[in-house]
């Protein structure tokens, strides 16, 4: 296995946070039989790429491979390049991407016009709580100051040189269908939250070995990371996370099934509220585009048609932990129950004229929603 963690974090909130992530590293697994490469930019130093090796003696050391130029991470080219560097320099029969920084799923990023106002202010003000009050969150790949130019998903997936065996989100809010469909030719697997990851992010020092394993143990990164927060009181004891399969039948079946389900109710559909639908963060339903697929397709199908789909979602969504409830940042913070967690989220088209008109027209261009005609 050669594993890259791409720490972008320069410019962003959470630069502390992608360093210590790097000490978490020192203080766990290191493998002897493959390799650990981190991209890391941050503030105030030139991006660089460097392996964290165990010497003869015991101790824990970086090794510098390649330091660059004053560069973007969040530039899809950028990641590109140094996954190239990662399969030409360290082939391994497996390859493994962590990517740790913002995100915010399958929504444009703020440097786009689809990126409504409201979630520019909202970005900004969830950047500037305040850390003693409250947990502070993670949100990919915000840079050249936040919320800055984000890489949006359709230039990640094409980003992706060679099929991975897996994708790590360190971030928030990507795990949802879109994300996954889009990414579906490059990775066999997704770990990823549907909501906000707390800035501590995974438990480096925990998930290291079980990547590592002949076949990478996903199910025992899923429980690291819940028992991790499960353990802690407060706000702070939240956790949401799944692993995602990509297989071609399963997900092709699930994607059938809920174009089914969509044509069969449109006429429900065009005026379906989603005021009573599980959400993942804490906003009011009208300017939300994440919730969870499970509960959604529960009050819009038939008992019949839901049935169908669970079977279908259960090959796709393979994993699944979640605390009570969880945490979110948005408009200054809240704990929200958790009364339905299927592990993957959706958007939905609130009526006619809701949901931000911008959310729809880029909704429409999503691989997603070609495939089942959520938004026509």
């Amino acid at each position: 296995m050669s594993l890259l963690i791409y720490l972008a974090g320069e410019d962003n909130t959470i630069n502390q946070d992608i360093k210590d992530n790097i000490e978490q590293l020192k203080r766990g697994f290191i493998p002897q039989n493959g390799h650990i490469i981190i991209y890391h930019d941050a503030i105030g130093a030139l991006p660089r790429l460097f392996t964290i090796v165990k010497e003869k003696d015991g101790s824990i050391v970086e090794k510098l491979i390649e330091e660059y130029p004053e560069e973007n991470s969040a530039d899809a080219a950028v990641l590109r390049r140094v996954l190239i560097k990662l399969r030409d320099d360290y082939p391994a029969k497996n390859y493994g991407l962590i990517l740790s920084s913002h995100g915010t799923g399958w929504i444009p990023g703020p440097s786009s016009r689809s990126f409504p106002q409201l979630f520019k202010e909202l970005l900004n003000e969830r950047a500037q709580l305040n850390r003693e009050d409250m947990p502070a969150v993670k949100s990919f790949g915000a840079d050249k100051g936040y919320p800055g130019v984000q890489m949006e998903i359709d230039a990640l997936a094409a980003a992706i040189p060679y099929r991975l065996s897996f994708i790590l989100f360190d971030a928030c809010l990507m795990g949802g269908i879109e994300v996954l469909y889009a990414l579906r030719n490059a990775t066999d697997y997704m770990v990823a939250s549907p909501t906000e990851i707390l800035s501590y992010g995974f438990p480096f020092e925990q998930i290291i070995q079980p990547i590592f394993m002949p076949k990478p143990d996903l199910e025992s990164v899923i429980n690291a990371f819940y028992n991790f927060y499960n353990e802690k009181s407060g706000l702070f004891r939240s956790a949401t996370v799944a692993v995602y399969g990509t297989e071609e039948q399963a997900l092709s079946e699930l994607t059938q099934t809920v174009k089914s389900i969509f044509r069969a109710n449109r006429e429900k559909l065009d005026d379906f509220s989603p005021v009573d639908v599980q959400r993942y963060a804490n906003l009011h339903p009208s300017d939300l585009p994440w919730f969870d697929l499970d509960d959604f397709i529960l009050q819009l199908a038939t008992t019949a048609e839901y049935e169908r789909f669970q079977s279908a979602l259960s090959k796709v969504v393979i994993y699944k932990r979640s605390t009570e409830g969880f945490f979110s940042a948005y408009t200054g913070g809240g704990y929200i129950q958790l009364k339905n967690f299927g592990g993957i989220s959706t958007y939905i088209p609130y009526g006619t004229n809701g949901m931000h008109p911008v959310w729809r027209t880029a909704y429409k261009k999503t691989e997603w929603n070609q495939a089942v005609g959520l938004v026509e």
